[in-house]
């Protein structure tokens, strides 16, 4: 499941908001077994708390994957950011994932990388994705 995790220290002030545990958890009650990459950081602008990237098979690595970043934001804001990562991320996460796993390798949606983010601003989330 999840294959690597990456989780460098961070500022005091702030703190991560996905726990690793919950997201081993919801793939799991979603029955995905694919290998996942998981790296942790501080985005350049502060509020990116989900990003998921979808990559195709290759030659190099015969099986699909994804690479996922976790963000974190001031300590001040991760109790309500936690509560929207249950209710409202993850949801639109696993329905994302579902209708890109259910594609075939060669539909035109892989033109492109699928793309998912989950953005927390002013107590609000706002989702940056491909269509699905």
């Amino acid at each position: 499941m999840i294959s690597s995790i990456s989780k460098p220290k961070i500022p005091k002030e702030y703190t991560y908001i996905l726990k690793t545990s919950q997201l081993e958890e919801i793939l799991m009650q979603n029955k995905y077994t694919i290998h996942v990459d998981l790296v942790y950081w501080i985005p350049a602008e502060i509020g990116s708390i989900l990003e998921v990237h979808y990559w195709l098979p290759t030659s190099n690595l015969p099986y699909s994957r994804l690479y996922i970043r976790a963000g974190a934001l001031r300590t001040k804001d991760v109790k309500e950011a936690r509560e929207e990562m249950i209710t409202s991320v993850f949801p639109e996460f696993i329905k994302w994932l579902d209708f890109h796993m259910k594609l075939p390798d060669n539909a035109p949606q892989f033109f492109k990388t699928p793309y998912f983010s989950a953005i927390y601003e002013n107590n609000n989330i706002k989702f940056l994705t491909d269509s699905y």
